[in-house]
C-alpha cells in the first residue's frame, strides 16, 4: 500500500499536482512508520492510527480501501493521462517525474532515449493492463481537434502529418501522434505550452507537447521541414521497423536519427520519405505493411504487392440515409459521393428488424425508390443504385420478402445478432444466406468493434470458400465501429478468391471520404491489390456481378 501511494505521488508530480503529491507521500511515510514499529499491524489498527493523525479524509479512506484490495482505478486513470514514454520511466524506477515546461528536460517519447538506458528503449510502448488502446475513429477525431487547438494556441504550422498507428491505419493504437512542420519547432512548442490551459497540457518539451485526451494523451512533435523525411519514418514506426532501418543505415556507414540521416556529422539531403528508403538501397515500403515480419527482405526480393489506392475506388456500395439511421438525405449522400469523384454509389438503408435507431420499413421502400429516381434526374454524372442492408435472421433467412428484393439493384446482408449461437451455427446462417440468389454482399463478416469486442469466432476459411463458390462478395468495412475485415482475415479472403468490396458503411455525408480511406487502409494492411476489389471497376461490372448470381451463372473476375 505504501509503495502504491509513492507511485501515486510520482504520478501527481508528473501531472504538476504538487499538493496531492505531497499528501500521498505523507500518507505513505506515516504508514511506513507504523509498520516499521510493528510490521504485522492489522489494517483496522493502521487505519485508526492514520485517523488519529487527521490524515484520512473520506476520499482517502475510500481510496485506501480500494488500494488494500488491489483495485487501482485512480492509479490507472492518472497513468492513462501520461505519454507512454513517461509511463515507461515510472515502470523502470526513473521517478520522481515532474511536469515539464518547454525549455526544460523532455519527458516525451520524442526524447526519451536520452533518459533511458539503451536496453530499455524497446520497452517504451505501452504495456500491461493499465494502458489503453485508442480506436482509429476516436484517434482521428481527437487529432483533428488537437490540430485546431494548437493552431489557435501556437499558430498554424507549415504542414501537419499523422504518424504512428493513425498513419498505419491500425484499428486500435497505443498512441495518437502528429508531426507539426515548422521552421522554428522550439518556438512553436513554447507558444503552445504557454497558451494551453494547465488541465489540457499534460507534458511539454523543447520540441513536443502532449495534450490531454481520453484514454491516451496526443503527442505532437514539432519538426523542421528538413527533418520531415526521417521524422515520418521514425514516428510512424513500428519500433521494430525503425530498428531495422537504423541497422541498415549503420551498415552503410550512416546514422539514422529522428532529425536526419547523417553521414558523419553531415545531414544527407532527403526530398521526402521515399528518398530515405532509396538512400538505404530499399524500395519504398508502404506504411501499412511496415508491421509485417520480414518486410524488408520481401521488399528487397521484389515480392511486395502493389497495393490498392483510394484513387482506385470507383464507387461506394454501402451507405445510409435518413430512411434508416443516417443523418443525411438521399441527395446529400449522392452529392457527397459525386464530389469524391465516384462513378456510382448505392443507398443501402437498414431493413425492418435491424436494431438501429431508425429502419427502412417495407412500406417506405417504394417511397425511397421514388426519391432515388428523382435525384437521378437532378444529379447527372453518377449512377445511383437502390439497395438495402438486410438483417440475417436467427434461422438464416432475410427480413425482406424476395418480391421486394427483386426490385432492388443490390442486396447486402448482415449478421448483427448472434442470438447466442455457436460458431458452427453462425456459419450455417451465413452459408444459408449466401446461397440466396438475391444476396450479393456479406457486410462486416466478423461483426467486430475495435476496442470494444473482437467479433465472431468462426471458421472464416469456410465462409470465404462459400463466398467464392456462390459468387457472394465479402466486405472490408471502413466504419470506425467495424473496421472489418481487418488483416489477416482480409488476406485470407483474398487468397481463397472470395469476391471483395471496400465500402464506407457511412451514415454522414461529410465522413464518406474518411471512412473509405479507413477501408482502403485496412485493405492495404492485408496486402490487397486493385485487381482483387470489385468496386475498382465501373458500374457495368457491378451490374454483371449481381446479374450473374441472380441468373445462376458463374461470375468471371
Amino acid at each position: 500500500m505504501a509503495d502504491t501511494l509513492d507511485h501515486m505521488a510520482g504520478l501527481c508530480r508528473a501531472l504538476g499536482r504538487a499538493p496531492e503529491a505531497a499528501h500521498w507521500a505523507h500518507l505513505s511515510t506515516s504508514i511506513r512508520r507504523v509498520l516499521d514499529h510493528q510490521p504485522r499491524t492489522p489494517w483496522s489498527l493502521l487505519r485508526r492510527s492514520l485517523d488519529a493523525q487527521g490524515l484520512l479524509a473520506l476520499r482517502d479512506s475510500e481510496l485506501l480501501e480500494r488500494v488494500r484490495r488491489a483495485d487501482h482505478d485512480e492509479i490507472a486513470h492518472m497513468q492513462r493521462r501520461l505519454p507512454a514514454g513517461a509511463r515507461a520511466l515510472i515502470r523502470h524506477g526513473q521517478h520522481p517525474l515532474r511536469h515539464r515546461v518547454a525549455d526544460e528536460d523532455v519527458l516525451l517519447e520524442a526524447d526519451l532515449e536520452r533518459h533511458l538506458p539503451a536496453d530499455l528503449v524497446d520497452l517504451l510502448a505501452p504495456e500491461g493492463p493499465e494502458d489503453a488502446l485508442v480506436p482509429l475513429g476516436r484517434a482521428w477525431m481527437q487529432a483533428k481537434q488537437v490540430r485546431r487547438e494548437l493552431a489557435t494556441a501556437a499558430g498554424t504550422p507549415d504542414a501537419w502529418h499523422m504518424v504512428g498507428g493513425l498513419r498505419r491505419t491500425d484499428p486500435v493504437s497505443p498512441d495518437v501522434a502528429l508531426l507539426a512542420v515548422t521552421e522554428e519547432p522550439a518556438a512553436w512548442s513554447r507558444r503552445a505550452a504557454d497558451a494551453l490551459p494547465r488541465d489540457v497540457l499534460v507534458v511539454a518539451g523543447a520540441h513536443a507537447v502532449a495534450v490531454a485526451a481520453e484514454p491516451e494523451p496526443i503527442v505532437v512533435h514539432a519538426v523542421t521541414p528538413e527533418s520531415v523525411a526521417t521524422s515520418l519514418a521514425w514516428y510512424t514506426g513500428p519500433r521494430g521497423h525503425v530498428r531495422a532501418l537504423k541497422a541498415r543505415a549503420a551498415a552503410a556507414g550512416l546514422a539514422l536519427t529522428r532529425e536526419a540521416l547523417l553521414d558523419g556529422s553531415t545531414a544527407v539531403p532527403l526530398a521526402d520519405e521515399g528518398a530515405l528508403y532509396t538512400r538505404l538501397d530499399l524500395p519504398f515500403i508502404a506504411v501499412e505493411l511496415r508491421s509485417r515480419p520480414n518486410v524488408i527482405e520481401a521488399a528487397l526480393a521484389g515480392t511486395l504487392p502493389t497495393l490498392l489506392e483510394v484513387e482506385d475506388i470507383r464507387g461506394d456500395l454501402h451507405m445510409h440515409t435518413v430512411y434508416s439511421d443516417g443523418r443525411d438525405s438521399v441527395a446529400g449522400m449522392v452529392h457527397a459521393a459525386r464530389a469524391l469523384g465516384y462513378g456510382y454509389m448505392a443507398i443501402t438503408d437498414h431493413s425492418p428488424t435491424a436494431k438501429a435507431s431508425r429502419v427502412l420499413t417495407l412500406e417506405r421502400i417504394a417511397e425511397q425508390a421514388g426519391e432515388i429516381a428523382a435525384v437521378r434526374a437532378l444529379v447527372p454524372g453518377i449512377t445511383i443504385l437502390h439497395g438495402i442492408e438486410c438483417d440475417i435472421q436467427e434461422d438464416g433467412s432475410l427480413d425482406v420478402p424476395d418480391a421486394v428484393l427483386e426490385r432492388l439493384d443490390i442486396v447486402l446482408a448482415s449478421l448483427h445478432e448472434s442470438h447466442g449461437h455457436s460458431p458452427a451455427r453462425l456459419l450455417q446462417r451465413y452459408e444459408r444466406v449466401m446461397r440466396h440468389p438475391l444476396v450479393n454482399v456479406i457486410t462486416h463478416p466478423a461483426n467486430r468493434s475495435p476496442g470494444r469486442q473482437p467479433g465472431y469466432s468462426l471458421a472464416f476459411e469456410r465462409l470465404f470458400e462459400h463466398a467464392a463458390r456462390t459468387g457472394t462478395a465479402v466486405e472490408i468495412d471502413g466504419a470506425p465501429g467495424h473496421l472489418d475485415l481487418d488483416s489477416p482475415l482480409a488476406e485470407t479472403a483474398a487468397a481463397i478468391g472470395a469476391p471483395m468490396l471496400v465500402d464506407s458503411d457511412c451514415h454522414m455525408a461529410d465522413r464518406l471520404g474518411r471512412q473509405m480511406r479507413f477501408g482502403v487502409g485496412l485493405a492495404r494492411r492485408a496486402g490487397i491489390t486493385k485487381a482483387q476489389v470489385l468496386n475498382t471497376r465501373d458500374v457495368s461490372a457491378i451490374r454483371d456481378f449481381v446479374a450473374a448470381k441472380r441468373q445462376g451463372r458463374p461470375w468471371q473476375a
